[in-house]
């Protein structure tokens, strides 16, 4: 269940080290407190949408909950790699200051902790009541981010890079295959 919650965590904050890179590429810095905010929602939201689909879980048998969960990660998958062919990053740098504050922390973390929310409603209904999932995507959101932002000042911006399409495609993947395994382990 571990490296369940960790590969997820991993996949659904991939789309943060996108913002990153973009945030690195601008200059722009993510200030302390904004990094707090999206921890703090990321967690928050994750852990409702695990105690929602907890509940939802109740309402069927095991082994529909897990398909409907499984099923749920597939679809999110899905629609991550779509989005990634169809979509283009959004600057949440509302102000262009180049630094992330508070009012565009919480639009920002609201953003990214989407599609972890979708994940934990999905961990909840097959069963994964463990509050393991939403640290870890609050803290891979934080690191991302901030990651993201490193690379781009150092190596994306001198090879001319943008790969904010493969990473989501590969995010997507990720959720894709972790829900087509659930649904057959």
């Amino acid at each position: 269940m571990l490296f369940s919650c960790i590969f997820l965590a991993i996949s659904v904050s991939i789309d943060a080290l996108s913002l990153g890179i973009t945030y690195g590429i601008k200059k722009a810095k993510m200030t302390k407190i904004a990094n707090i905010i999206i921890f703090v929602i990321a967690f928050v939201s994750t852990s409702i949408s695990i105690l929602l689909g907890s509940s939802i879980s109740k309402l069927f048998s095991p082994n529909i909950a897990t398909i409907i969960g499984s099923s749920l990660l597939i679809l999110l998958g899905i629609y991550t790699i779509y989005k990634s062919f169809v979509k283009n990053s959004i600057d949440y740098d509302f102000d262009n200051s180049n630094s992330i504050k508070q009012r565009e922390a919480i639009i920002l973390a609201l953003s990214v902790s989407a599609d972890a929310s979708c994940a934990g409603l999905s961990c909840g209904i097959m069963g994964i009541n463990s509050f393991i999932y939403p640290l870890l995507a609050a803290i891979f959101h934080i690191i991302f981010i901030n990651c993201g932002n490193l690379l781009a000042v150092s190596i994306v911006k001198k090879f001319n890079v943008s790969n904010n399409r493969i990473l989501s495609s590969i995010s997507g993947t990720i959720l894709f295959l972790i829900g087509f395994i659930r649904l057959f382990i």
